[in-house]
């Protein structure tokens, strides 16, 4: 196992991210493009071998050294055809698959991921879900997603699909998502809801650019309106961590992403709501604040890949109780 390497690739809606990973579990080099969806799948897939092949030989990997690629992307996507079945952010990748041609390209085995799981499988392997068994992953930014890891492995629905976590409804009454439903955790805690929860409250606001990071800054200068934005996400999404305590009964719940920026004003509320309601044994419940940031999906991704390789990637020694 010395020497191989395993590439990770991380695929949003406005940025690519590769990594080159040792099977030890260091990052050998990283980069980053625009998606660019708009130019069409050829295009992003042309474009993606161009940044691997530049990567590898910036890093000194050659191909012989390649174990395995491994794709976390915002999905839905099919694990299991290696399929992207997303219209939403991927409108023109909607159904291709981009396993086949990186296999045929790299003579390697490539796997496909939803970006949430692979984020969590990062946090797992290398960040703040080390040493649990159950481990709930949640980032919040732009949207809300999540992945939930038992025993190393990802948790699967029916035919390999990923669940929607920030598409669970925590407010029947609450505001309408692009999902359907209403009061889903995505529309009541993620960025965007929190520049709805102050445009609502202050229609007559500065006109400007208002952005969820912009909301946090307010809220911790002391501006009562987005105060009421944070305590409303906060709350929501304290909620939704109960639920999905009492469903899946975890030792880790770890919260990732650019509104966890806020993550000291959430976390006594999440720590309140789950000690005052939830059945499960919240004394021995860890919630942290996830450690990888954007390496995450990348560090995942290639995680995934080497399990699939049948190179299990060495993992650190367990984090201490905290």
């Amino acid at each position: 196992m010395d020497g191989l390497i395993a590439i990770g690739i991380d695929i949003g809606g406005t940025k690519i991210a590769v990594a080159t990973v040792a099977a030890a579990g260091c990052i050998l080099g990283r980069s980053t493009m625009p998606t660019q969806a708009e130019r069409g799948f050829d295009d992003g897939l042309r474009r993606i071998v161009a940044l691997l092949d530049r990567l590898m030989a910036e890093t000194g990997c050659s191909r012989r050294a390649l174990a395995a690629i491994g794709i976390g992307c915002a999905g839905p996507v099919d694990p299991i055809r290696g399929t992207i079945d997303n219209p939403y952010t991927l409108p023109t990748w909607d159904g291709v698959n981009i396993v086949e041609p990186l296999q045929a390209e790299y003579g390697v085995r490539v796997v496909l991921e939803n970006d949430a799981d692979a984020a969590a499988m990062g946090e797992v392997w290398l960040g703040a879900g080390q040493g649990g068994r159950v481990v709930v992953m949640i980032t919040i930014g732009t949207g809300i997603g999540g992945g939930i890891i038992i025993d190393g492995q990802v948790y699967r629905g029916i035919e390999g699909t990923h669940p929607e976590i920030g598409h669970h409804s925590i407010d029947p009454t609450g505001p309408a998502c692009y999902c359907g439903m209403r009061g889903c955790w995505e529309s009541l805690a993620s960025g965007p809801a929190l520049v709805a929860a102050v445009s609502e409250r202050a229609p007559g606001r500065p006109s400007g650019p208002l952005t969820g990071a912009g909301v946090i800054a307010e809220a911790r200068a002391g501006d009562p309106i987005a105060q009421a934005a944070v305590t409303r996400a906060a709350e929501a999404t304290a909620m939704a961590l109960f639920n999905l305590t009492n469903l899946y009964a975890p030792d880790v719940i770890v919260l990732g992403g650019g509104v966890m920026e806020a993550y000291d004003l959430f976390e006594p509320v999440i720590r309140q709501t789950l000690s005052r309601n939830t059945m499960a044994p919240v004394d021995r419940i860890a919630v942290r604040r996830a450690e990888l940031g954007s390496d995450a999906g990348v560090v995942g991704a290639a995680c995934l890949a080497l399990d699939h390789a049948q190179l299990p990637a060495v993992r650190r020694a367990p984090l201490p109780p905290r």
